[in-house]
């Protein structure tokens, strides 16, 4: 999907428009034997059933209010999608989940500044805002809430999750997209980059050249630019460090990995104890070198470095990019057959192949996921025992089964012991993909994602069946994967509160600043002396200082893995 996938996981970048959540929670203690639909809490719902899980304790109306961290998320809004319509039917509980109309981060920052929150927030889980929350005192621990009110969901945890996530011996959020270690050899092929993909009807008309390196890209570019002078030869995904981490646009990892294939291993500084910014690899730095190359001979627009993602989208879906890059799923579930159904299939994108550079192939460090957003109950929950017992719902096989395939029977049949969408329904998800979720809103509803062997098992299989392109493109590029978990390379920047934290947002910002110079520069002299200009300020700022704090975090990673 990170987002939309994302990031994603994530993919990704993420949004907010909120509502705030009222009321003291001194009155979620209170003898109170009614249960409204604002969530007034119960002595007799504290208790639990003898049999049945928590959640069934209470079905009555109740909603809860949400801050989705990416304002993008427009598909995961609850109106009267069918995932939707289910859920409720079952718990009683509605969503008011809001997305923040200007910018992600400031929305957030406003919001905590204020102390005004929704009941929940579902924010990136490494997002340093997390940090504020919890020693702010702003969010209840799931350990919390769940010894008290929803024991089964406590017992439903991965071990493992529980031990990588929890903060100060306390898990203060649940991990939406971990992914259990199984995971690596099931499900659908891990594709961990986003891949570039070119137009099939302009790659035919320039001979259907070999595209295996850089250089091949570079000469299929021109020539498609010759041919079609009216397409924009290159389409990236919107840039953004703040949003999509240090390599500013998504679409960049695929040049990344190729001219820095070892970029992960070549950070790590054991001998000094630092962990080095990407910004000081030269493979890293050369990536954004053959973005200014592009540029340079008129092969890349300069309204990319300022373009919203739904600007991108917008062109991607008229196929006006000879070369264009998203998540592989965006582009086999949504724009293709969008762009099949109005321009035609000769205009549908296929993948590139990884790319070499410098005569290196590429390497694409792909893992089992962490996790992607966590769910945060705020201490401005009205009913925070409630939202738990329903979040013990959504992690559930049951819940887990409603929000990804809805009722048996009626939107999907077991074959083989596995779930199968009814023909009409799978039908519309191949083809209209966008209206399928705004249909059924499967996968949008809860947002906790978590992995399973059924519905692994039922990807693996549907994706091999209804995605035969897109599973031959995974498959191209699965070859270039390797394993980065047991590298230590997650959630290595600073707690944004801490000194370094402050340090790191003036480099982040700082590069974001850079990005757009080094790409719109003349030549290799004006781009070095940019370059060089920014590493001088970096180090201004006190950029050392973070590498030192990354390399604990990098050792406290591997620690938290079990990794010797």
């Amino acid at each position: 999907m990170k987002a939309t996938g994302l990031k994603v996981l994530a993919t990704a970048a993420l949004s907010l428009t909120l509502l705030a959540g009222c009321g003291s929670n001194d009155d979620s203690n209170k003898a109170d034997n009614k249960t409204s639909d604002t969530g007034t809490s119960t002595d007799t719902a504290q208790t639990q059933t003898a049999e049945g899980p928590s959640w069934k304790i209470d079905t009555s109306p109740f909603t809860f209010s949400q801050y989705f961290y990416g304002n993008w998320a427009t598909s995961y809004m609850w109106k009267d999608q069918y995932a939707m319509k289910l859920a409720t039917e079952k718990t009683g509980v509605k969503i008011d989940r809001k997305l923040a109309t200007g910018n992600d981060e400031d929305y957030l920052n406003t919001m905590i500044a204020s102390g005004d929150l929704p009941d929940t927030i579902m924010l990136d889980w490494n997002n340093p805002a997390v940090t504020k929350l919890i020693n702010n005192g702003m969010v209840y621990s799931m350990d919390e809430l769940m010894d008290k009110y929803a024991p089964e969901l406590k017992k439903m945890l991965d071990p493992d999750m529980v031990k990588y996530h929890s903060i100060d011996g306390k898990l203060w959020y649940l991990p939406n997209n971990y992914e259990t270690a199984d995971r690596l050899t099931s499900g659908v092929p891990i594709t961990p980059i986003r891949p570039w993909f070119i137009r099939s009807d302009i790659y035919k008309a320039i001979g259907s050249p070999t595209i295996e390196s850089t250089d091949d890209l570079m000469s299929a570019l021109k020539a498609a630019k010759e041919k079609f002078p009216d397409v924009n030869p290159v389409g990236v995904e919107f840039f953004d460090v703040a949003k999509n981490g240090f390599e500013g646009s998504l679409s960049m990892d695929f040049l990344i990995n190729s001219f820095s294939p070892h970029l992960l291993e070549e950070q790590v500084k054991d001998d000094q104890q630092i962990l080095l910014y990407p910004m000081r690899n030269k493979g890293f730095i050369d990536a954004f070198r053959y973005m200014s190359e592009l540029s340079r001979n008129g092969l890349f627009d300069p309204q990319l470095l300022i373009y919203k993602q739904e600007q991108y989208q917008e062109k991607l879906y008229g196929a006006q990019y000879a070369v264009a890059s998203n998540f592989m799923n965006n582009i086999y579930a949504d724009f293709n057959p969008k762009i099949e159904s109005t321009l035609g299939a000769d205009k549908k994108y296929q993948v590139i192949g990884g790319l070499k550079a410098n005569g290196q192939d590429p390497r694409y460090p792909a893992s089992r996921l962490m996790g992607w957003q966590g769910f945060f109950i705020t201490k401005e929950a009205k009913n925070p025992e409630r939202i738990i017992r329903w979040a013990e719902y959504a992690w559930s096989d049951e819940g887990q089964m409603d929000f990804r395939y809805g009722k048996e029977g009626e939107t999907y049949d077991l074959v083989d012991g596995i779930p199968t969408f009814k023909p009409e329904i799978r039908e519309m998800m191949l083809k209209d993909n966008s209206g399928w979720y705004a249909k059924y809103g499967f996968q949008a509803s809860t947002l906790m994602w978590r992995s399973g062997k059924l519905w692994d098992a039922a990807a693996a299989r549907d994706f091999q069946a209804d995605q035969p392109e897109q599973f031959a493109a995974a498959k191209l590029l699965e070859k270039y994967n390797y394993d980065k978990y047991s590298l230590g390379m997650d959630n290595l920047e600073p707690d944004g509160s801490s000194p370094e934290g402050v340090i790191n947002a003036k480099v982040k910002d700082l590069w974001n600043k850079t990005i757009p110079k080094l790409v719109l520069s003349k030549d290799d002299a004006e781009f070095d002396s940019i370059y060089n200009e920014f590493v001088a300020q970096m180090d201004q700022v006190g950029a050392e200082k973070v590498e030192k704090v990354m390399y604990q975090r990098h050792l406290a990673d591997l620690e938290k893995k079990g990794v010797k």
